[in-house]
């Protein structure tokens, strides 16, 4: 099961919670706080890990397909 980082538009809390995709998709996963199902995903950025000049940057074979474009990976 993914985890989800939610937003309650109701209480105005934050919070993490582990659900299956099926919960997430059908509104199924009540706030811990007030437990409403007015929720809202939270759209976190990835860790960026950056590398040494010494080591050598690939353009990532994938970036047409992720439709990042400037996509950056380590080979």
């Amino acid at each position: 099961m993914p985890y989800y980082d939610l937003y309650c538009g109701n209480c105005d809390k934050e919070f993490e919670t582990r659900a299956t995709i099926e919960d997430k998709m059908e509104r199924r996963i009540p706030c811990p706080e007030c437990g409403s199902l007015d929720l809202k995903t939270i759209y976190n950025s990835a860790p960026a890990y950056l590398k040494s000049g010494k080591e050598q940057m690939q353009k990532c074979p994938n970036s047409k397909t992720c439709g990042s474009g400037g996509c950056r990976w380590a080979g």
